[in-house]
């Protein structure tokens, strides 16, 4: 685990990532490294993810991300309280329909919001909701 991923967990369960100032593909394989390692634990969490302001129109890293996305949707839907992402107002016009679908694409409750303390909130009120039963657990 990296030093950057290990200050992302400082706060467990909550998951605060912040890739603003990175490049889209540096974010997302920061996110990706985060999200891992907080799998890795077993154990439930939620994650505050504060997102570039801007996104490229290309669609380069596209088939990465998707493949990232695929490979911890399992994880994420047994142990995560949800995702809370921060983006502007004007990305979350700009992405509405990859926001609506966000539970069924990343396996766990989600949100959007350009208000930190909101995501905040949010990812606390599903830590502080009854977790649903694991797979292990079934």
């Amino acid at each position: 685990m990296s030093r950057t991923t290990d200050t992302a967990l400082t706060q467990w369960p909550l998951v605060v990532v912040e890739v603003s100032a990175l490049d889209p593909a540096v974010g997302a394989r920061r996110i990706g490294d985060v999200l891992t390692a907080a799998l890795e634990r077993r154990e439930p969490f939620a994650a505050v993810l504060t997102m570039p302001e801007g996104r490229p129109r290309k669609l380069a890293g596209a088939g990465e991300r998707v493949r990232l996305i695929r490979t911890l949707q399992p994880g994420l839907r047994d142990r995560c309280a949800g995702l809370a992402f921060v983006v502007s107002a004007e990305a979350q016009q700009a992405h509405a329909k990859v926001i609506r679908a966000g539970a069924k694409l990343w396996g766990c409750p989600t949100t959007a919001t350009h208000d930190p303390a909101a995501a905040l909130a949010w990812a606390r009120q599903q830590l502080a909701a009854p977790a649903p039963r694991t797979e292990e657990e079934r």
